[in-house]
């Protein structure tokens, strides 16, 4: 690949990243500076199984997957927490809705548009990771180098194999 489109893609993800991150902290921290009581009453009205910790492990993951994110850090697995994050959110919260977020006069409508754009965008790093400009590049492990001595020949080798009984001569 050219140095030119590798740039591109690494500074995408980038952007991607930060904005991603960015918006998982910012509602991670509105949801707890509201308390986890409304968004467990919030949840309750959805009939989703265990709202009190679905509040408590959204909240807790976006604030911690936003900032991982933003560092670059675990990208792969945030991007898989924020995928099926989405899908339980359409699921349980808004798919009665419909797709659109808003209605023809512009009033809120709360469809599942933004939900799939999000959960999309943490396909997105599950699949890519989170680029040249992260953490997870930083840590990760290098590949062996091969040697001459680890290359396969095309000769197949000769196996000398013990028999099971000795071979008499002649006598």
């Amino acid at each position: 690949m050219s140095r030119f489109v590798s740039f591109w893609r690494s500074f995408a993800l980038l952007v991607a990243r930060l904005g991603l991150g960015g918006i998982m902290l910012l509602h991670g921290a509105h949801r707890y500076q509201a308390g986890i009581g409304s968004q467990v009453t919030y949840l309750a009205q959805f009939s989703t199984p265990y709202p009190k910790i679905a509040a408590y492990g959204a909240t807790s993951f976006e604030i911690a997957g936003g900032i991982f994110l933003i560092l670059g850090a675990l990208t792969p697995l945030v991007g898989l927490g924020v995928l099926v994050q989405q899908v339980l959110t359409v699921v349980w919260t808004s798919y009665y809705k419909g797709p659109d977020l808003l209605n023809t006069d512009g009033t809120y409508n709360g469809g599942f548009e933004y939900s799939v754009a999000l959960g999309l965008l943490g396909l997105l790093f599950f699949v890519f990771g989170g680029g040249v400009v992260s953490l997870d590049r930083v840590f990760r492990r290098k590949k062996p180098v091969a040697t001459e001595d680890d290359e396969p020949t095309d000769a197949p080798e000769t196996v000398v194999r013990p028999q099971a009984f000795p071979v008499r001569s002649s006598v």
